[in-house]
């Protein structure tokens, strides 16, 4: 992967797509746009309308059989252990883990792609969390 340097102006779904492409990691659009990346896991990335964040986020179903007390103890754990990503639950029970990663002033293109690694790594962190089997 490129030590080469991508800035704000240059990040866009196409440019990214293009990028994980060359680091022979699968990689498609959805029909809004974001990028969807897979590994182990499935990730998606959305970059601001400025280049200057993109996001990096999963979503996982809830168990809908666990407790909102139980799941909210999940989260708690998560966001205590885990530090690089964040945790939620949404009112209907799904979760959602993410990261920003910043372009301001420029970012190497190999940055990016192990940005996208390492959040990888810390959801098989968050996931092996749920001692408790809140998600789905």
């Amino acid at each position: 992967m490129s030590d080469e340097f991508i800035y704000p102006e240059g990040i866009n779904s196409d440019s990214l797509k293009k990028l994980f492409e060359e680091a022979y990691m699968e990689v498609s659009v959805d029909t809004d746009g974001d990028l969807i990346v897979k590994d182990n896991y499935r990730c998606y990335l959305r970059p601001d309308q400025d280049g200057r964040l993109i996001s990096i986020y999963a979503i996982f179903s809830g168990n809908p059989a666990s407790a909102e007390v139980d799941k909210l103890a999940y989260i708690n754990r998560v966001n205590d252990q885990v530090k690089l990503i964040r945790a939620s639950v949404s009112t209907n029970g799904k979760f959602f883990f993410d990261y920003y990663l910043s372009v301001e002033g420029g970012i190497s293109k190999r940055a990016i792609v192990l940005a996208v690694r390492r959040f990888f790594s810390c959801l098989g962190s968050a996931l092996r969390e749920d001692t408790g089997n809140v998600v789905a």
